[in-house]
């Protein structure tokens, strides 16, 4: 404190800012303890215009008068602080975020730390709730945020890019055997559909595309062709060969897709060849 005056005047200043009732506590301290009495009489004396540099009782009504009125114009009110960030704030910044949900499609659990979840988005709230946040600075902490971000557009976009790419090699691979076929989606409600449906009549090619793919992914696409197999035998010409294309595959997605006999492609190579699935050599 003697060293550094500014500083503790600083501190002191922030204290007051935090919470009102500091200054509720400091005021009683100044005018009820006998030394902190003095010494604020004696500070006022030095900061204003008293005769003979002596401070009477009226001089310390003045001043504490005068710390009461710089106290209401330091101070934030109910209208001051509707400048600040609201729950609206917030509710919009979630709407615009990624959840680990939709994540979960293309990422794995390394990848998913680097994004913010609502977890981070309450932490963040509280946070904001215990200070003076104004709207600027909210949104600058926001921006740093979403900086970080995957967003749904964003996922959408992979998304699309990897289904179309599928097809793609799908109706590629498929014509440098002989098949001719047009692959597209197959949408046959508004919950159920494929990424990959190429019917070339002597077979027909039915699947799905992810950016990584695990075991369980390739189980739960047999089974829905399994579904589509019994529902709709009329999408379905001569040799049903289930397919999945991936960027990615898991050593456990090449040993299920081996077992399952499912036509496994990954990026540009098959790691389950649509021989095999054929049961060709």
């Amino acid at each position: 404190m003697e060293r550094e005056p500014t500083f503790f005047r600083d501190l002191f200043l922030d204290a007051l800012r935090v919470d009102g009732r500091v200054a509720d506590v400091l005021l009683e301290l100044f005018t009820k303890h006998p030394e902190a009495r003095l010494k604020l009489a004696q500070v006022v004396a030095g900061s204003i215009a008293v005769p003979l540099n002596v401070a009477t009782k009226d001089d310390i009504k003045a001043a504490v008068e005068e710390l009461k009125k710089w106290t209401e114009e330091k101070f934030a009110t109910k209208e001051d602080l509707k400048q600040f960030a609201t729950k609206e704030d917030i509710k919009r910044l979630e709407d615009k975020m990624a959840t680990k949900e939709d994540l979960k499609q293309f990422a794995t659990k390394e990848d998913l730390k680097q994004f913010a979840t609502k977890q981070d988005l309450e932490q963040l709230k509280k946070w904001a709730e215990g200070r003076f946040v104004t709207k600027e600075y909210f949104d600058a902490v926001i921006k740093r945020l979403e900086d970080r971000m995957a967003t749904k557009e964003q996922i959408e976009s992979i998304t699309i890019s990897v289904e179309d790419s599928g097809r793609e090699m799908v109706q590629y691979l498929l014509e440098q055997r002989g098949y001719k076929c047009v692959a597209e989606r197959l949408r046959l409600d508004a919950d159920y559909e494929f990424d990959i449906y190429c019917n070339a009549g002597v077979l027909t090619a039915v699947g799905e595309a992810k950016v990584r793919s695990g075991g369980r992914d390739v189980e739960k696409t047999l089974e829905r062709i399994q579904v589509l197999e019994r529902r709709r035998p009329d999408k379905i010409s001569g040799k049903l060969v289930p397919v999945f294309y991936t960027l990615v595959a898991e050593p456990s997605a090449v040993q299920r897709a081996k077992e399952l006999k499912i036509w496994l492609i990954e990026s540009k190579r098959e790691v389950v060849t649509l021989e095999e699935v054929l049961g060709r050599t």
